[in-house]
């Protein structure tokens, strides 16, 4: 074999090699969270709030993160296979809760809710 193909041939493997370690499938970006299905109760007696998705409000096995920027604390749920969720925090009337999807290792926009009064 000359020296000119065995090169190409060499080169060609090479070649083969970098790119079956790279990733060609584009990547589509995790929608957010479907607002108008997603609810919250105003605090308990506890100070806990309860934030419902219903189904579609996520993708089927998402992890939803809820987090309270004036608190300081969130939680972390999955979403079932209808994309429906339920999640506890501590939370006061008037915070502010930003919520997020996780996929894989991908995140969603934050949407942001308010906790509503009694």
């Amino acid at each position: 074999m000359g020296t000119g193909i065995h090169d190409f041939l060499a080169a060609t493997a090479l070649a083969l090699l970098v790119l079956a370690g790279c990733d060609s499938t584009p990547t589509v970006p995790v929608p957010p969270p479907e607002v108008s299905a997603i609810s919250m109760t105003p605090p308990d007696a506890a100070g806990n709030v309860t934030v419902t998705g219903a189904p579609n409000a996520a993708g089927p096995g998402d992890v939803v993160l809820i987090f309270n920027q004036d608190l300081g604390s969130g939680v972390m749920e999955e979403a079932g296979p209808d994309g429906s969720f339920t999640a506890v925090l501590k939370a006061e009337v008037g915070d502010q809760l930003f919520i997020q999807i996780k996929r894989d290792n991908e995140l969603s926009n934050e949407e942001v809710g308010k906790v509503p009064a009694f």
